[in-house]
């Protein structure tokens, strides 16, 4: 099975939560997009659906962000790859 590289980059973007959810800390789009050289619109368009899904809650505004809501342990690999990949 080969992955997209939509599917890359949600993986990339939910192991990056996953590092910061016991700290509680917020996310940013900006800081992703650095730490991975991703550009900012494609992590937009995960971000939303990711959003949608339920597994990341997003907070607008200047002190806004996102984060998991639930602990990655309660994620598996094959969920996000599932919501990612539509075939």
């Amino acid at each position: 099975m080969r992955l997209t590289i939509y599917t890359d980059y949600t993986l990339r973007v939910m192991m990056f939560l996953a590092v910061k959810h016991l700290s509680g800390e917020l996310s940013r789009i900006d800081e992703i997009a650095d730490a991975y050289a991703i550009s900012r619109s494609h992590l937009t368009k995960i971000v939303q659906e990711l959003g949608h899904s339920g597994m990341v809650e997003t907070l607008r505004g200047r002190a806004g962000g996102m984060r998991l809501t639930r602990s990655p342990r309660q994620i598996s690999i094959g969920e996000i790859v599932r919501l990612a990949e539509k075939d």
